[in-house]
């Protein structure tokens, strides 16, 4: 039977009660939580929401700004079988309105300015019947007898997307989820709990905390990536000698180039983990300069399951960036142990149930799938994208990922974008990933972004830094002299050039094409 996921905060309470859990800058000062501070804390607020007449099974919208409470509040939520509700408020508040009207909780529990905003919005005016302030569950700390009744398949949390690829969505986790998540990072990566982490995002500070391990967090508001501050990243990893970092690529973009400028080395990483998009080369190539001891990991993966596959940058930087500029795709590794990964037919319809007919052989594009512990079943009131996302293989649930990917002789995966970005022209199907590739190995081009209008490819380019004053017409010239070497390429005449492309706002490098397209189509009218 899986460990309630809780009950991990107890043992390490126990096992390290001084061991700090949070290290985080209030002000000037760095302040400290320990393990068994935060037990201590989790249970007093346990008593609060069991005082409040709250019981297991309901939902609660937790809306708090990332705080030592917060993740307190996160745990006697689990603790007491609630399910917290867990939107980013980065995908704006409109979304956040939908999402919560969606969700129904019957609980909203927040802040102060959190309530403010509440009621302007009317985040779950329907559905909410007790809106609970964080200092009334505070006070309310008398010791009541609660008891822990979810189980391992019962609803432990409700997990929204970034909603870069559409509409956010609700993947709804069991507890055997969250535990399947923690066993396969902790073997892909050997994680051990004398380890110090920086996470960029509030989630894997949790994720810390259930493995044991420290985290290291210079700015508790979590900032999007792409305004995460490096300054203040270096000195964290510097002053507590982190070992693990946690960051998407443009984050580990920009602590690289502050690092590298200032001559600053951090010789304490041994491991950096980056997701949400694959890093490019040329970011790879700068963190490889600033940690020459470290490992460099790319983790392939979504809200819906996590991890899939991982890669090790030196492979990319050896190998597969060469097959990248041939149009291979971008490969993102061999799938981690508990990640059943395989290739279907490319379709837009449901798949009710599995079939091995489905499964395509190596070297074919086609939708990457994945069953496994990790797996959430379901999205949270989406009978539709649930009816296109999930397809039953005798009582497992297999998730469709929505990309499109292959396996080459050696078991590796290579990515060739979203299934939805696929371009349809004229001349025959474009796969973004393999189109891309190509220019990117371009020393000027940054990144691309292919996009289609009326049936013809049309090409998005953003220039590296150190080339955005240079001369566009003879950059465009030498762009369609490389696609013309290329046959897959050979069709794509039309280069458009953006200063800086849009992108989701969690992870600030998934690229938003359905914007670029948009904007395509103005320039073509």
């Amino acid at each position: 039977m899986t460990e309630p996921i809780h009950s991990l905060l107890e043992t390490h309470a126990t096992r390290h009660p001084e061991k700090a859990a949070l290290i985080f800058k209030r002000g000037a000062a760095w302040d400290t939580v320990t393990f068994g501070q935060l037990h201590e804390k989790t249970e007093l607020l346990s008593r609060g929401l069991v005082a409040l007449g709250l019981r297991a099974g309901q939902r609660v919208a937790l809306m708090s700004p990332p705080a030592a409470d917060f993740f307190a509040l996160c745990f006697a939520l689990l603790k007491l079988g609630l399910v917290p509700v867990m939107v980013d408020p980065a995908i704006g508040l409109r979304n956040v309105t939908d999402c919560l009207n969606e969700s129904q909780p019957e609980i909203f529990l927040g802040n102060t300015l959190t309530h403010a905003i509440r009621k302007i919005y009317g985040w779950g005016k329907d559905t909410v019947k007790h809106n609970i302030s964080i200092a009334s569950v505070k006070r309310l700390t008398f010791n009541v007898q609660h008891s822990n009744t979810s189980d391992a398949s019962s609803h432990a949390a409700i997990i929204y997307t970034s909603g870069s690829t559409g509409l956010p969505k609700g993947a709804v986790y069991s507890q055997q989820n969250f535990s399947a998540q923690l066993n396969m990072l902790r073997a892909t990566f050997d994680i051990h709990e004398e380890e110090i982490d920086l996470p960029a995002f509030p989630l894997f500070a949790l994720i810390d905390i259930l493995l044991g391990v420290t985290s290291v967090i210079p700015d508790m508001r979590f900032p999007p990536p792409a305004k995460v501050d490096p300054a203040k990243v270096t000195d964290a990893i510097r002053r507590f000698n982190v070992t693990n970092m946690f960051a998407s690529p443009i984050m580990l973009d920009h602590v690289a180039d502050y690092a590298l400028a200032r001559g600053l080395g951090l010789p304490s990483l041994k491991r950096v983990i980056t997701a949400g998009a694959p890093a490019p080369v040329t970011v790879l190539e700068q963190a490889a300069k600033l940690l020459p001891s470290a490992r460099i990991f790319g983790i392939y993966g979504a809200t819906e399951s996590l991890p899939i596959s991982v890669i090790d940058s030196k492979e990319i930087l050896k190998e597969t960036r060469h097959l990248s500029a041939k149009g291979a795709g971008v490969c993102i590794g061999k799938p981690v142990d508990g990640a059943d990964v395989r290739i279907i037919r490319i379709s837009d319809s449901a798949i009710q149930r599995w079939d091995d007919s489905l499964e395509l052989p190596i070297n074919e594009v086609g939708e990457i799938t994945v069953k496994g512990g990790a797996v959430t079943k379901a999205y949270v009131a989406r009978d539709e994208a649930n009816r296109l996302a999930k397809i039953d293989d005798r009582g497992e649930t297999v998730h469709r990922m929505g990309d499109l990917g292959y396996f080459d002789e050696s078991g590796r995966l290579w990515y060739c974008g979203r299934k939805s970005h696929r371009v349809e022209t004229r001349h025959g199907t474009f796969f973004t990933e393999q189109i891309e590739g190509i220019f990117n190995a371009h020393p000027s081009v940054y990144r691309t972004a292919l996009v289609g209008v009326d049936g013809e490819p049309m090409l998005w380019v953003e220039l590296e830094a150190s080339a955005r004053n240079a001369d566009k017409e003879s950059i465009k010239r030498e762009l369609i002299a490389l696609a013309k070497s290329h046959p897959q390429a050979a069709q794509i005449k039309n280069f458009l050039f953006a200063k800086k492309f849009p992108t989701d706002v969690r992870h600030n490098s998934k690229i938003i094409r359905e914007k670029l397209t948009s904007m395509a189509t103005l320039v073509v009218e």
